[in-house]
């Protein structure tokens, strides 16, 4: 695979084994992504008029690769299609999302990136070379005027001129920055509280003139474009405005906007609830995708805020979207995402069951039956590949912390689909404080599809909180007989994040108790019994656990583990002798029908016949030699992440 495409390098952990395919059901690649989704014909006309052009970040003049020429040329052209034969089209361009000049002189430096002079210099010389006449929208996020003689305030989207400025125009194109401060600066905003004001944390917005003209535009089916932040700032309600990855996962989003850089709250997942403009509405929508391994936190946004689908696009990269007919097509450089939580299951720290699918440039997607095209030669199966021994994929999400690394998600995608195997992972880095390592497994399904370009369908994504056993073994025998059958019972302790179920010891099932509660959730202890049959002198038995990490609810997360203590347990069985008759008062031999003691490896005698506890802990997810225990995946591993975003542009 290209990896210019989408680098490729995954994470599996030593004690990954396979999955079965036959297991996991998933939407086809060049046929329905979702199995279940309604079959709407893409024919039928919404009602809605425009095209919408949501770049996924990094198109610059400067880039000669032809991507950004291929963007920036469809964007003109779609806006010459609404100005008609014989007119030059005029594309009205805001830089609202960045941040104010501060004086005159920073206003006029084309080295400095603000509002002012990304929009009367650098947007309006850009499409001007491609043809366009430009309208640079006097709008900032700041009220007022920032020094004499300010062409740029947050006012300006409040005076009638400048909105009939915009209605002129047969095309939008908003830059990067920070999207919030597109909604603080074209639409009147109020939230539940003065508290969640402050943040951005709005729940009700209404149109400035100026936002009612840019609607106006595409409306009368002219062409909305944007670039990170400008992508971001299209989508309707919830709209992402910030979040690093590991904590976005593990806390959850909250509502409002934080700069990131605070010592107390840091750098949490948040959404502005109202959301953006709305001219995008099939789901909710994330820039820099999987450059910057932004899957889990838009996979959490979605899953808490009742979203089916969650959308990524890549640098140098565009998803155009023609609202009619609710058909969208790839260009550029890389390729866009799409995540349908539709049929996953999740108890908020681990899900199971989203369904994963990328495609590149040249492919199409029908909305309304979430079909996706795919160009080239379509794979089926698996590859031919083989995963090196010992190969892994740490720190997916790239975190700060650690190695900070890019694509490390998709990494493990290219390196399962073209190999032999069904299933691959990826852990987080060592997030340090107890905190735990997460893991991201991906399951080729019998819809997958996809091609040697990088392109693919019919994943099965999980997320989830590593795995991990206590284990302990103890036994209440004060005599071993030669020749009977007789039990060691084993206590285990969930020390990870997940839940376990069909926990069972040495071929026994858990204790009856587990079945009013099947889940053995984190914290808590269920004592086995396994049978043994004893047989005279010594010998060894080496107790085995297995169970099925799941959802707290319950629910399987495709991950069959077993635990093998690696100290042996040591019992010696002997003969049933009767013991003689004694004359009253006469002491019994204490060496005479005792049976046998049970010890553990390390040479412990049990006291009073219990079994030694030998065992140590076990981690699911962790590599073979863990001292005391090792752990062996019978299915697919779990493995997850740890990385942090970079701040939202």
């Amino acid at each position: 695979m290209d990896h210019l495409k989408i680098r490729r390098t995954l994470g599996v952990t030593a004690v990954v084994a396979s999955l079965a395919a036959s297991s996991l059901a998933f939407g086809a690649a060049t046929a329905l992504a979702n199995d279940t989704a309604p079959a709407t014909p893409a024919s039928v006309d919404t009602g809605k008029k425009g095209t919408v052009v949501m770049i996924g970040g990094a198109i610059s003049p400067s880039d000669d690769s032809g991507n950004t020429e291929a963007i920036m040329t469809e964007i003109v052209r779609l806006a010459q299609e609404h100005a008609g034969p014989g007119k030059k089209p005029l594309i009205a361009v805001s830089t609202a999302a960045s941040t104010p000049a501060a004086n005159a002189i920073e206003a006029a430096d084309e080295d400095e990136d603000n509002a002012s002079i990304n929009g009367m210099a650098y947007y309006k010389q850009w499409f001007a070379d491609y043809g366009a006449d430009v309208y640079p929208i006097p709008v900032d996020v700041n009220p007022g005027l920032d020094y004499d003689g300010d062409p740029y305030s947050a006012d300006n989207a409040r005076d009638q001129a400048v909105a009939n400025e915009i209605a002129k125009a047969d095309g939008v194109f908003f830059g990067g920055g920070d999207q919030t401060n597109y909604v603080r600066a074209f639409m009147d905003c109020t939230g539940p509280s003065a508290e969640a004001e402050a943040i951005h944390a709005y729940t009700s917005c209404t149109d400035t003139v100026a936002m009612t003209a840019i609607r106006s535009v595409v409306d009368s089916g002219g062409v909305t474009g944007g670039t990170s932040a400008g992508l971001a700032i299209q989508q309707g309600k919830d709209m992402i405005s910030g979040g690093s990855l590991y904590q976005s996962w593990s806390e959850g989003p909250r509502p409002g906007w934080f700069t990131g850089d605070d010592p107390v709250i840091g750098d949490p997942l948040t959404y502005v609830p109202s959301g953006g403009f709305g001219f995008f509405d099939e789901g909710t929508m994330d820039s820099h995708f999987a450059r910057r391994d932004r899957q889990p936190r838009v996979i959490r946004l979605a899953l808490d805020r009742g979203h089916e689908l969650a959308f990524g696009v890549e640098e140098k990269t565009a998803l155009i979207v023609d609202r009619a007919t609710r058909q969208g097509r790839v260009i550029g450089a890389l390729g866009a995402t799409m995540l349908d939580v539709s049929n996953a299951s999740s108890d908020g720290q681990n899900v199971t069951g989203v369904r994963y699918s990328y495609f590149q440039d040249g492919s199409t997607i029908d909305f309304a039956t979430r079909e996706i095209t795919l160009p080239g030669e379509i794979k089926t199966g698996p590859g031919t590949e083989t995963i090196p021994a010992g190969w892994s994929q740490e720190d997916i999400w790239g975190s700060a912390d650690c190695n900070d690394g890019i694509f490390g998600t998709t990494n493990v995608i290219e390196t399962l689909l073209p190999s032999t195997e069904s299933t691959l992972s990826g852990t987080t880095c060592d997030a340090g404080d107890g905190k735990p390592r997460f893991v991201t497994t991906f399951n080729r399904t019998a819809n997958t599809q996809w091609t040697t370009e990088g392109s693919f369908t019919g994943l099965e994504m999980t997320i989830a909180n590593q795995a991990s056993f206590e284990l302990s073994a103890a036994s209440n025998l004060d005599k071993v007989i030669a020749g009977k059958e007789t039990a060691l019972k084993f206590t285990i302790t969930n020390t990870g994040g997940t839940g376990f179920i069909n926990i069972a010891a040495n071929g026994a099932a858990a204790a009856s108790a587990r079945a009013v509660a099947p889940v053995l959730l984190p914290g808590e202890s269920v004592t086995v019994t396994a049978p043994i049959s004893a047989k005279l002198g010594a010998q060894e038995f080496v107790p085995s656990v297995s169970a099925t990490p799941s959802t707290l609810d319950g629910v399987p997360l495709g991950i069959d583990a077993t635990i093998a203590s690696s100290e042996v347990f040591t019992v010696t069985g002997v003969p049933a002798n009767p013991v003689a008759p004694v004359e009253p008062g006469t002491k019994p031999d204490p060496n005479a029908g005792t049976g046998g003691v049970a010890t553990g490896g390390s040479g412990t005698i049990a006291k009073n016949g219990a079994l030694a506890n030998t065992g140590s802990h076990a981690t699911a997810g962790m590599a073979f030699g863990v001292a005391g225990l090792a752990l062996v995946v019978a299915g697919a591993a779990a493995t997850l992440f740890g990385r942090r975003a970079r701040v939202q542009r």
